[in-house]
């Protein structure tokens, strides 16, 4: 019997956190077959049930699954700990690094930040790429970038024994509207409430996308999602005169508000994680003083309701 690795918990995460076999395949790159081989082996390795499958739509987290996630949780963050503490320990090898990005880094001042590192090791030459989330994420598969830096929503399916994760910060999702709009007048609104309203959205592959699906999906909802844009500005575009809606990370859309809309929490707060992502064994003094550096000088801005 195999005994169990970092990768069985990472998909048991997975399967957990989607409630369903297919997808989890999908987004940990594996087949459907193989996923359900590795969660069968997890339950005899620990000799107990931790998933329902009798619902073939949607199966169920055993008690024992619900205790066996909280751990699986803490040994994943215990795990990546280690790998980064370990990284400054192993010597700087590249002279350049590319950095690929969602684009955001003018909002969240990432590269402003950026080159502000590069100018305290001119010995390295720094680039940052903007690019959609999705194709970031292929091309640090692919090897063209070093490093990445994209939502938590995209690193998901990243093997904690391949990729390091690290957060740089947390943003919240907000629901922008008309000012006009029926629902403009409440402070929260629950996700039920725009079930039956148009939806503008970023594309899949955005990290808000699959953030927004995947809300829906849990109260058995399918949101009415009529235009996609990969640009904030056209999404906002959109609202005016209009009963669509939108839903954007609040720091990502602050710089493009205007007075004809406005913005909205949603009932239960839902945050997500802009990550630094980088393969696990390329983890060096480099990497860590640049994530140290995005961390500590680190700003919030909170100037948009």
């Amino acid at each position: 019997m195999s005994p169990l690795t970092i990768n069985d918990i990472q998909a048991f995460i997975m399967v957990y956190e989607l409630r369903h076999i297919s997808n989890a395949a999908v987004e940990l790159h594996m087949s459907q077959s193989e996923l359900s081989k590795r969660m069968r082996a997890v339950e005899t390795e620990l000799n107990i049930k931790l998933l329902d499958t009798y619902n073939k739509r949607r199966l169920q987290i055993t008690p024992a699954g619900e205790t066996f996630y909280h751990h699986a949780q803490t040994m994943i963050a215990d795990y990546e700990a280690m790998m980064h503490d370990l990284a400054p320990n192993r010597p700087t090898k590249t002279s350049k690094l590319n950095i690929g990005s969602i684009p955001v880094s003018g909002q969240y001042n990432i590269a402003q930040k950026i080159a502000s590192f590069n100018s305290e090791h001119p010995e390295v030459e720094l680039k940052i790429i903007e690019d959609e989330g999705n194709h970031v994420r292929q091309r640090l598969l692919d090897g063209e970038f070093q490093a990445a830096i994209i939502r938590d929503t995209q690193t998901s399916g990243l093997q904690p024994t391949e990729y390091q994760k690290q957060p740089l910060l947390a943003d919240e999702l907000k629901i922008i509207l008309p000012v006009g709009h029926h629902l403009a007048h409440q402070k929260t609104i629950r996700l039920r409430d725009l079930a039956n309203e148009q939806l503008v959205s970023l594309p899949a592959g955005s990290g808000v996308y699959e953030l927004i699906m995947s809300l829906f999906a849990r109260q058995s909802l399918e949101p009415h999602i009529f235009f996609e844009s990969t640009h904030i500005e056209t999404l906002l575009g959109m609202l005016p005169n209009s009963h669509n809606v939108t839903l954007l990370f609040k720091q990502s859309v602050t710089p493009f508000m205007t007075s004809n809309v406005v913005m909205r929490s949603l009932a239960i707060p839902v945050l997500s994680q802009l990550q630094f992502v980088y393969p696990q064994r390329d983890g060096s003094q480099l990497m860590t003083d640049l994530i140290d550096f995005l961390t500590t000088n680190a700003t919030t801005k909170t100037n948009a309701n």
